[in-house]
């Protein structure tokens, strides 16, 4: 009963918000993913919003072990 579930194995991160989550998990900071996908850092900052929402993870820090964890970025 106590168990934490994720409301689904993998959530529905569309294919910029994976781009965005893979590089939080390579260590990139905002400033160095905008630089890298040519977005504004405030487009970056959005899009982290959006991934800790979707993985319900109150920081980048946790999304990015739950991401690990989950094999969320594991593509078949």
């Amino acid at each position: 009963e106590g168990a934490l579930e994720s409301p689904s194995p993998t959530p529905n991160l569309t294919p910029r918000e994976r781009q965005v989550l893979e590089l939080l998990v390579e260590g990139l900071s905002n400033k160095q993913i905008a630089r890298r996908l040519h977005i504004s850092q405030h487009g970056v900052k959005r899009l982290v919003s959006n991934i800790l929402a979707k993985l319900c993870c109150p920081n980048r820090t946790l999304a990015v072990a739950v991401a690990i964890n989950e094999g969320i970025l594991v593509e078949d």
